[in-house]
């Protein structure tokens, strides 16, 4: 389901109208890190319209599963993001004067964008928010131990008696043997 707006049905009263968003777009974008735990996520949009300029608010929740990245366990997390957006007429982001210093560069600004006159298609914007949200590292819980490097146990659940003190090899090990030698 497309999350859009008609220009026509606003004004400026704020107003919120929700809608929902497939997922089906996870597979593809989130590259097999992350998959959508529910079918749609659900959108809640404030916008307001002065003259051709629309204005808006909005909300993004939903929940991801994926692995911990320190002992692979699954996770599922929710996401709540919220942002801005401001839409110009059509025409209007390379309105300004490229030799006027003071003039506002809109078409430089990632919080503008154009719209085609009849209406606002949220969809991109809304997908692009999720991605951010998501964590680069995500975690079960900010404590999570981990796997053991030497056996892999998971060590949330169980201790090991592995001895992690001696020193592994490192690619740098050669270069501490150098030594400089002065004239």
């Amino acid at each position: 389901m497309a999350v859009s707006l008609a220009i026509s049905s606003l004004n400026a009263t704020p107003q919120t109208r929700e809608a929902s968003l497939t997922t089906s777009w996870c597979a593809e974008r989130l590259v097999g890190v992350y998959e959508a735990a529910t079918p749609t996520l659900a959108i809640a949009v404030t916008a307001t319209r002065h003259a051709e300029v629309v204005e808006t608010h909005v909300r993004v929740q939903g929940k991801f599963r994926c692995a911990c990245s320190r002992c692979a366990e699954p996770v599922e997390l929710d996401v709540d993001t919220e942002f801005d957006h401001h839409f110009v007429g059509p025409g209007q982001l390379d309105a300004g004067d490229p030799l006027d210093a003071d003039s506002a560069g809109l078409d430089d600004d990632p919080d503008v964008s154009e719209h085609d006159g009849a209406k606002i298609e949220l969809d991109e914007l809304c997908i692009e928010h999720v991605i951010l949200a998501l964590p680069d590292v995500p975690l079960c819980d900010d404590d999570c131990k981990g796997l053991c490097p030497r056996c892999a146990i998971n060590r949330n659940h169980e201790s090991c008696s592995c001895d992690l003190r001696e020193e592994r090899s490192s690619p740098w090990a050669k270069l501490a043997e150098l030594r400089v030698q002065k004239d």
